[in-house]
């Protein structure tokens, strides 16, 4: 397994991981579209876990400072995260996290963050090693 950035030919693979995610309430097609355009502000970024040439897993990528306990500072976002059913349970969401974090590093970010079901989870661990460099 390989985790990499988006590529414009794996549009349509997004575009399917995307539906799973958020099945309502997007015009993802318009929304990755933009995307390759350079013309969407969220997401800034996209990395994709692939297994023998299948994308089995994507990563949604934001540098923010509204983060909530953290604003001012420039947060590394975890926008949306999915791994398809099938490869579940095999630490591909955790080698897609820790990728993501290191986009976040070269992004000049001091923190890592994402939310889930309405709350703000801020990876500690990581916030206190980067706070050192600072």
């Amino acid at each position: 397994m390989i985790v990499r950035a988006i590529r414009p030919e794996d549009a349509a693979k997004w575009l399917a991981m995307r539906c799973e995610l958020w099945p309502d309430g997007y015009d993802h097609d318009v929304e990755i579209a933009d995307f390759f355009a350079g013309s969407l502000a969220e997401p800034e970024a996209v990395l994709v876990a692939e297994d023998d040439g299948l994308l089995i897993a994507v990563a949604e990528l934001s540098a923010r400072r509204d983060v909530g306990g953290l604003e001012g500072k420039l947060t590394g976002y975890v926008e949306g995260l999915f791994v398809r059913p099938a490869f579940r349970g095999r630490d591909v969401a955790v080698r897609l996290l820790r990728a993501s974090q290191e986009w976040a590093r070269g992004c000049g970010c001091v923190a890592f963050a994402s939310d889930r079901a309405g709350r703000v989870v801020v990876d500690r661990g990581w916030w206190v090693s980067n706070e050192r460099m600072y």
